[in-house]
């Protein structure tokens, strides 16, 4: 009976005041007990989530209450058995984040993809993310054709040697023997933009030549940029077996000339051969011609130098760790005849290598301009699924221990070959510089 809830009479006897008083006490101490019991109960409950939120056990998901959003995915990023929701996943573990975001997309997302596609698109953004312009992603099929260009295989191309020049596309620095390129009308110092429907600019070098190259003979749809004119090239890639290195008697009957194209494996072989020839025609001097190589092979090039240095130190490359792989020539023989070593600002990578230290040996002057100041080397590492990353592993330096990397090689000549020049004009400069030596 609930006496607080009976209008009481107008007089009470003691014996019923006494009733009622304790009555009332008696349902104030329970309504006290029944309120502390659900105020600590409450606690213990908020104390209790609090500890699995702290522990990762389960996050709190404002988008739960959302009426307009879907149900809260709950993906598994431990590895293992345990389930915890994409938000309390480690930020830090790249890993994980993808894996995370990889079940929502499948999960989720409204419409198709090419996984291959965006796997390749993922992975490249991530090495682009390091910010350093070398360093690059290549899926299995760039890789193949990457492989085939370090190694000087035959494949199908246009025939030219380039560079990527930020959003400028591919500058083109000169052509290959049989370049069908040339033979339809592109020049040296042009700007290719698209290859085919493909805008190239902003690519890597070697992403823009991959775009170049097929697997067969077709044709391809280039457009150029020269000066201020856009043009439009159908070109026909070919069989290219590529020659590195192209040499000459010069008119003078005793100066000859060697020009080398690129580092690659088979290059020091051809150098080897084109001296030998010209050395068999009598020849009494040697220009060594790196203007427009953009390097290579880093050990291609100390092969050449080895047969032209006696035995001494070629410099070397610095890791991040502080660990240094050091270049020697071995060969005790040296170049019997004086040269000269011709560069320009396109001249780098492994080119300067070889100019650096031809020039700390002062074993020949260097005629022509700053190179270009690509003193840092890159690691290519395949992956198990045929893909790899390209990314830098060390800096350059000379055998005085000098470093080029974005300042050059200043030559010990200074000579410009002007826009409209109509001749070799640094050339002639060279041969100027064998008649003071």
């Amino acid at each position: 009976m609930n006496f607080d809830n009976i209008t009481p009479p107008s007089e009470y006897t003691e014996e019923q005041k006494k009733a009622v008083e304790l009555q009332r006490k008696m349902n104030k101490a329970v309504i006290l007990s029944v309120t502390a019991g659900v105020l600590i109960t409450l606690g213990l409950g908020i104390i209790t989530v609090l500890l699995l939120l702290h522990f990762g056990v389960f996050t709190f998901n404002k988008n739960a209450f959302d009426k307009d959003k879907k149900e809260n995915t709950v993906v598994n990023t431990q590895g293992g058995d345990s389930e915890a929701s994409a938000g309390s996943m480690d930020s830090s573990n790249v890993g994980e984040k993808l894996s995370a975001i990889e079940s929502v997309m499948e999960g989720y997302y409204y419409g198709d993809v090419d996984k291959a596609v965006a796997e390749d698109a993922v992975c490249k953004a991530y090495v682009e993310a390091y910010g350093d312009e070398y360093s690059t992603y290549y899926n299995s099929q760039e890789y193949e054709k990457l492989s085939e260009s370090i190694q000087g295989a035959v494949f199908y191309g246009v025939g030219i040697l380039c560079r990527s020049e930020d959003d400028k596309g591919l500058l083109v620095l000169g052509f290959s023997e049989n370049s069908s390129a040339e033979e339809a009308g592109i020049k040296e110092g042009d700007h290719i933009l698209f290859v085919d429907d493909k805008d190239i600019r902003g690519m890597s070098t070697d992403a823009a030549i991959t775009e170049l190259r097929a697997e067969d003979e077709s044709e391809v749809r280039l457009k150029v940029l020269r000066g201020e004119e856009e043009l439009e090239f159908t070109v026909g890639r070919r069989p290219i077996d590529e020659v590195y290195v192209n040499s000459a008697v010069l008119d003078d009957g005793i100066t000859g000339y060697i020009r080398i194209r690129e580092f690659t494996s088979n290059t020091p072989d051809q150098f080897a051969s084109a001296l030998k020839e010209l050395k068999d025609k009598g020849i009494e001097r040697l220009i060594i011609d790196l203007r427009n190589n953009t390097g290579g092979v880093v050990s291609a090039a100390i092969n050449i130098l080895d047969q032209l240095l006696p035995e001494c130190s070629l410099g070397g490359m610095q890791f991040s760790d502080g660990t240094r792989k050091t270049f020697e020539a071995t060969d005790p023989d040296k170049l019997d005849i004086p040269f000269i070593v011709m560069c320009n600002q396109y001249t780098a990578s492994a080119s300067e290598i070889f100019a650096a230290a031809i020039q700390d040996h002062k074993a020949a002057p260097l005629v022509g301009t700053t190179t270009f100041g690509k003193g840092i080397t890159q690691r290519v590492v395949k992956l198990t699924d045929g893909s790899a990353v390209k990314y830098t592993d060390a800096e350059l330096y000379s055998p005085d221990h000098h470093v080029w990397n974005k300042k050059g090689l200043t030559p010990d000549v200074e000579s410009e070959l002007p826009e409209d020049a109509t001749e070799d004009t640094q050339l002639l400069d060279a041969l100027e510089v064998f008649k003071r030596e």
